[in-house]
């Protein structure tokens, strides 16, 4: 007979981090209770399972949405958190932790994952192209941008997909960019970006 405890597995499972912007959608609660239900699944079957979520709080759309509410990042972010808990309690859900990016938890272990991957030789420089809101002074990811399809012509589409014939494309080939913060047409600025490069191993 098998012993249990050999065969036991350790797991760590999440589900998509909700921003914190906005109370949570029906997806997010779909998306959580199916996990949910799954974690329950493997700690019934005497695997140790642990599920673990938080609220993304790096996102553009954070800062937007706290410009418009008149109160700083940092308010909204405590705010949209304890909204977002209740949520969940509401429903049962049960997280080994629900936590959120803007913690000093996730601030070292990112600074951690940096430092080995810089000393590992896995961080890359390299200079993009894009697009520079000069009124609102930021740039822009193809969400707040509107232009015309490069593919069929259609006016008022997506930075990088088009709702009438289902195109997707670079963010550059978007025809008549505007800027859907200020609507005023962004520039292109050359900027450097650090990058990962994931086809290497991490050696700790």
């Amino acid at each position: 007979m098998d012993n249990p405890k050999k065969n036991k597995r350790k797991i760590l499972v999440t589900q998509a981090l909700p921003y914190a912007n906005a109370p949570l959608h029906l997806g997010h609660i779909l998306e959580a209770v199916q996990t949910d239900i799954w974690t329950r699944f493997q700690n019934i079957n005497n695997n140790e399972c642990y599920f673990f979520c938080a609220d993304d709080t790096h996102g553009t759309p954070v800062m937007l949405k706290a410009n418009e509410l008149g109160i700083t990042p940092e308010e909204l972010i405590k705010d949209v958190y304890e909204d977002h808990k209740s949520t969940y309690e509401l429903y049962n859900i049960k997280f080994a932790n629900f936590h959120s990016t803007h913690s000093d938890e996730n601030k070292k272990f990112s600074e951690l994952i940096y430092s080995k991957a810089k000393s590992n030789n896995l961080i890359t420089k390299a200079t993009i192209e894009q697009y520079y809101d000069e009124k609102e002074k930021m740039f822009l990811s193809d969400r707040f941008i509107k232009g015309t399809c490069p593919k069929c012509g259609a006016d008022d589409q997506n930075g990088d997909s088009c709702n009438e014939c289902g195109a997707s494309y670079e963010i550059q080939d978007l025809k008549n960019p505007i800027s859907i913060l200020s609507n005023t047409q962004p520039i292109k600025k050359i900027v450097s970006i650090y990058f990962l490069i994931c086809h290497k191993k991490l050696k700790c």
